[in-house]
């Protein structure tokens, strides 16, 4: 018992003194560092050292390590939204049917939920054809379209599942 009571303390202590000692450094002002002096390009040129520079500029959030998001990327073509939104669309039906496979649930159901889906899939590509008609997406029909996805997928979720009473879970 006295063990206990005094090594909470102690460890408290000694992580509170590890992390102060460990922070001071961050916050310390060091107002007469210099910059570190940009590193040369060798035998490239004025050419290519300018480039370098522009470079940097120019890749935006990649040069943070930042992969753009799907969003980040628009105006885009009608045509490669479309294949973006046709391969989502496979994405989605494969793992359908593993999920449908996973629970082993008979060919009927599998039938009727793989309907739903289709019935889904062709009114989303109509959407994203819709959106792509001038032959440019912009982001905010891109939006329509997923905002579209999202609510056909939960009145889908909505139909098809079953609910459970709770007199099932015992026995």
């Amino acid at each position: 018992m006295m063990f206990r009571t005094f090594v909470r303390p102690l460890f408290v202590a000694l992580s509170l003194a590890f992390a102060t000692t460990a922070a001071a450094p961050a916050f310390a002002d060091d107002g007469g560092a210099k910059p570190a002096p940009a590193k040369e390009e060798k035998g490239k040129g004025e050419k290519a050292k300018g480039e370098h520079a522009k470079g940097d500029k120019a890749k935006g959030a990649h040069a943070k390590g930042r992969r753009l998001g799907a969003l980040e990327r628009f105006p885009m073509a009608a045509e490669k939204f479309e294949k973006m939104i046709e391969k989502r669309i496979e994405h989605i039906k494969a793992k359908v049917e593993a999920a449908l496979k996973k629970h082993s649930v008979s060919d009927a159901d599998k039938a009727k939920v793989m309907k739903e889906v289709d019935e889904a899939a062709a009114t989303v590509r109509a959407a994203a054809k819709k959106a792509g008609s001038d032959g440019t997406v912009t982001k905010d029909e891109a939006k329509t379209v997923r905002d579209l996805a999202k609510k056909i997928r939960d009145d889908i979720k909505a139909k098809l599942t079953t609910k459970k009473s709770p007199a099932a879970k015992d026995v």
